[in-house]
């Protein structure tokens, strides 16, 4: 994956105590403790819109149509599935 700098204005505390986790070798660098911390964050930001577009659709009523209607039509197929388990 390509790297490019950036310049970044941080709260003075923030980089004592990243510093500090880089000098323990809890991070690689300064940097890897960033970035992992923004992947962290992005991939939170996605599973909130996830979460929230879950929630809308269990409310909309044309969804939840879909929905009966998909399990009406595998009712048959999953109580014979469910059998050839047993």
């Amino acid at each position: 994956m390509a790297q490019k700098k950036v310049t970044l204005s941080l709260d003075a505390n923030l980089i004592e105590d990243v510093q500090q986790l880089v000098g323990a070798g809890e991070a690689k660098s300064q940097s890897a403790f960033v970035e992992e911390a923004l992947r962290a964050r992005l991939k939170q930001l996605e599973r909130e819109a996830w979460e929230r577009s879950l929630e809308a659709a269990s409310k909309d009523p044309m969804y939840l149509a879909d929905m009966e209607e998909v399990e009406r039509d595998f009712m048959y197929a999953d109580a014979e599935a469910a059998r050839m388990i047993d």
